[in-house]
């Protein structure tokens, strides 16, 4: 894990490798979460465990979640985040999470169809909207 660090607007950097980063500002209670390139399911699963771990130490209550740069899902990663890391995540304090989705139309559809199955298990507790855009992100979760 790397030392927090502070950085524009109070944000706190939680975690960053050469695949993901996590923002906490906790003085407005968001986390920003971002995929900086394409990753493999282990990759995923390591990111989105990570999500769940500061979610919990934050109590965090809104996330916007970039995942512009993520490219192609694995049938695994997609069938461990529309069961195991969106039920993770319905145990945190987690009420809106904004996801700003790829320009690629198959990979939106991808990231999309993960939200529905997950929301159809009936294991999602908090509210999902996906967005083509950061600004428009943050506006939906009141920033």
């Amino acid at each position: 894990m790397v030392k927090p660090k502070s950085t524009a607007m109070g944000f706190e950097i939680k975690y960053e490798s050469g695949f993901y980063r996590i923002e906490v500002d906790a003085g407005s209670g968001l986390l920003s979460a971002k995929w900086l390139r394409p990753v493999s399911a282990d990759e995923i699963i390591r990111g989105g465990t990570k999500l769940y771990e500061v979610l919990q130490e934050t109590q965090v209550e809104r996330v916007v979640a970039n995942a512009q740069a993520l490219g192609a899902l694995t049938s695994e990663a997609k069938e461990w985040m529309s069961t195991r890391f969106y039920e993770l995540l319905s145990g945190t304090s987690l009420k809106k999470m904004a996801r700003v989705l790829p320009d690629t139309v198959f990979h939106r559809i991808a990231l999309e169809s993960v939200v529905t199955r997950a929301e159809a298990l009936g294991i999602t507790k908090f509210l999902v909207k996906n967005f083509s855009r950061q600004q428009e992100a943050l506006l939906w979760l009141d920033f």
